[in-house]
């Protein structure tokens, strides 16, 4: 009993090819296999079972035959079936699986999509969380360096005070006796004073690294201020740099202190030469921008102004770009560099309301870029104006707010030197005591961080109220208020101050914080 299924195939062979039986049956005419038949080529191989396929001699038919020797008989038996039956059959059976099997498979590969999808999300998350955590880390590292100076420039100011305004009493003192000044004298007053001048620049790029510099800003176009900068870098660099401005045609208004401006520009133009020993190209560029929050900007989204400066310099070592911002690190040598430029830059933008970032490349250069908030304000014209019509005057009676005893002593001295009767108050409250007292008080002249009860800003709002035909004039080397005292239309002097700043205070001008001493030309490396 053999299975008839379509297209089997049997065959019963003597050795030497010639057909027995076979089923189907065999054409007409056809009765033994040829030597080239694969049969046979396994027999005369001395096989006696295999596997091969062939096209069947008796009719053509291609086919997979199995055959085997019949144990004690010179037979062999083949059983075969068509490979087109074989397809038919996998076709069959996988036509079943693909119904059932495809739309699971596409439903696995959409599974396996969306999870792909999902986990790449999640990596590009934690990527942009742990950039957002360095951000962070760094800017409270910033933050803490920030308030770390800032605390102590009040009290270093103050000292700087102490210490030029003794030198100029000083040197007034001997030139008024003549006959008992020095050469040796003199030199060492001289070196006295440029000791105080550099520390008074330093406290000044530290208050703008912290934040804490009391700015006076007004409204620049910097379409207009860029190509007017450009001469003033220009005689302030090397003659094979070369200086290029690149401004957009509309307005670029900004809020910002000139001099604080100008000083960061000329920071970066110093860091741009110092990389450029050989020469080579200074870019200024400015054009609006629309920030997105990106945590690269510190989050800061709305309209801006970008400040390009880019040099085609060395660049900067990848392992040191991330401290360059941090105040007193540099990369120069020892007497070449303080590690204060790039920081008062960094100051700077963000008590603007802004930031800086920094970009670099061994090929490249770096490229520094301030983004300073867009205003929509009028240009402020340059104007001087007074403190008050006693402030004008050439003398009259001033009280001296200080807590500080030995400041107040400078301060007394200054006054003294240009005309004015001088009185002293330890505090506010004791100022308002004097004033009630004596209603011949023309001008106070008051700290504004004093301990107490009340403060400088305090008391000024307070006299204004009360006593409005006093004129009043603040000092600070440091203090968070200093900022709301400008706003609310008082004049500020910044300490330390020489005699020539406070006659310049008393006069009305407003020139910037710090004027008496010429801005430091240093970089941060």
């Amino acid at each position: 009993m053999i299975e008839q299924s379509p297209g089997n195939f049997y065959d019963l062979v003597r050795p030497d090819g010639v057909l027995l039986a076979r089923y189907p049956a065999a054409t007409a005419g056809f009765r033994q296999l040829s030597p080239k038949s694969g049969l046979r080529i396994a027999i005369g191989n001395g096989l006696t079972h295999g596997l091969y396929s062939a096209s069947s001699e008796g009719d053509g038919i291609d086919r997979r035959i199995g055959f085997r020797k019949l144990p004690g008989y010179p037979l062999y038996v083949l059983a075969g079936t068509e490979n087109a039956a074989i397809r038919a059959q996998w076709l069959s059976i996988i036509s079943a699986h693909l119904i059932f099997g495809l739309p699971v498979t596409l439903l696995l590969f959409c599974t396996l999509w969306v999870a792909l999808r999902r986990t790449q999300r999640l990596h590009d998350e934690a990527e942009r969380r742990e950039i957002a955590e360095d951000a962070l880390r760094q800017a409270q590292r910033l933050e803490a360096i920030g308030q770390l100076t800032g605390g102590v420039a009040h009290d270093f100011n103050n000292l700087l005070m102490i210490v030029g305004g003794t030198v100029q009493r000083l040197r007034r003192h001997l030139s008024d006796n003549k006959e008992s000044a020095g050469d040796k004298a003199t030199q060492l007053l001289d070196t006295i004073s440029t000791a105080t001048q550099r520390g008074e620049s330093l406290t000044r790029q530290l208050l703008a690294f912290s934040r804490r510099q009391m700015l006076q800003p007004c409204v620049i176009d910097l379409a207009e201020r860029l190509p007017e900068i450009k001469d003033m870098l220009s005689r302030s660099l090397r003659g094979d740099i070369e200086i290029r401005v690149g401004v957009v045609r509309r307005p670029c208004l900004v809020k910002v202190d000139p001099s604080e401006f100008e000083l960061a520009l000329l920071n970066l133009a110093f860091n741009a030469r110092d990389a450029m020993p050989s020469g080579g190209t200074l870019t200024l560029t400015a054009k609006p921008v629309v920030m997105r929050g990106k945590d690269s900007e510190e989050g800061l989204s709305g309209e801006f102004v970008a400040i390009r400066v880019a040099d085609t310099g060395t660049g900067i070592p990848p392992d040191v770009l991330p401290r360059v911002f941090e105040p007193f690190f540099t990369t120069k040598e020892v007497g070449k560099g303080t590690g204060l430029g790039l920081s008062q830059v960094y100051g700077f933008a963000r008590q603007s309301g802004g930031v800086a970032t920094i970009a670099t490349s061994a090929r490249r250069g770096t490229a520094v870029t301030m983004f300073l908030p867009r205003t929509w304000e009028t240009v402020t014209q340059p104007r001087q104006e007074q403190v008050a019509a006693a402030a004008a005057r050439p003398a009259g009676t001033v009280l001296v707010v200080e807590d500080n005893a030995e400041v107040a002593a400078v301060g007394r001295a200054y006054f003294e030197q240009l005309g004015y009767q001088v009185s002293h108050a330890a505090s506010a409250q004791a100022a308002i005591d004097m004033i009630e007292g004596s209603g011949e008080i023309d001008l106070v002249f008051s700290d504004i961080l004093m301990p107490g009860g009340m403060n400088g800003l305090e008391l000024a709002d307070t006299l204004r109220r009360r006593f409005p035909q006093i004129a009043v004039l603040l000092t600070t080397g440091y203090s968070s208020s200093a900022q709301d005292a400008v706003r609310r239309g008082f004049d500020v002097l910044q300490k330390p101050y020489d005699i020539a700043a406070l006659q310049r205070a008393l006069r009305g001008e407003r020139g910037a914080p710090g004027q008496q001493s010429p801005a430091p030309k240093q970089a941060a490396g």
